[in-house]
């Protein structure tokens, strides 16, 4: 499908929900409508439907560029420490980082306890923050691919938070899940 097709039926959804929800508030639809669409679950399981409709031919192909047996960057952390809600992950040298899955970029941009900040909905509904990252690629809102880069550490250290089913995960469990034993 073109792209301006593709953004029609993006708006048209988007307009579909704000419409049920204001109709909610209002009384005219009695049931809780949009408690259907705002859980993580759901919003995952709209993202797979819209994305059947607008299926990418692209989608289907698989390029094969990096070496497979290359080490997962995350399972070769020098330290990690409890911090907040998630952990600080200490490195020697700069990494990128890259969506562990197909998913969807939540949240970009700033915020007190983890500085510059990316947060990813993966489909297998974790929910993934990586703060403390030098640059940012990717927008808010932006569906991603697994193997897709979504920022640039530039710095020794990153702040690593998962939350899975809406329950964060313990910092003692986040070794296990860095070395892709728990996912």
């Amino acid at each position: 499908m073109k792209w301006r097709t593709k953004w029609m039926m993006a708006i048209v959804l988007t307009l579909g929900v704000i419409g049920v929800a204001k109709l909610e508030d209002a009384g005219v639809i009695r049931e809780p409508v949009t408690q259907y669409v705002t859980s993580g679950k759901d919003f995952i399981a709209m993202k797979k439907w819209v994305a059947t409709i607008i299926k990418d031919p692209a989608a289907d192909q698989i390029a094969v560029m990096a070496d497979p047996h290359q080490e997962d960057p995350f399972s070769a952390y020098e330290s990690m420490q409890p911090y907040k809600e998630g952990v600080i992950v200490s490195y020697t040298q700069p990494l990128t980082i890259d969506a562990q899955e197909n998913g969807l970029v939540i949240f970009t941009g700033f915020t007190r306890e983890s500085g510059k900040t990316v947060t990813v909905l993966y489909d297998s509904g974790d929910e993934v923050t990586y703060g403390y990252v030098g640059k940012v690629v990717k927008l808010p809102y932006t569906a991603v691919k697994k193997g897709d880069t979504l920022a640039l550490m530039d710095e020794g250290a990153i702040y690593l938070k998962v939350k899975r089913d809406g329950v964060k995960m313990d910092a003692s469990l986040l070794p296990t899940y860095l070395s892709g034993g728990e996912q």
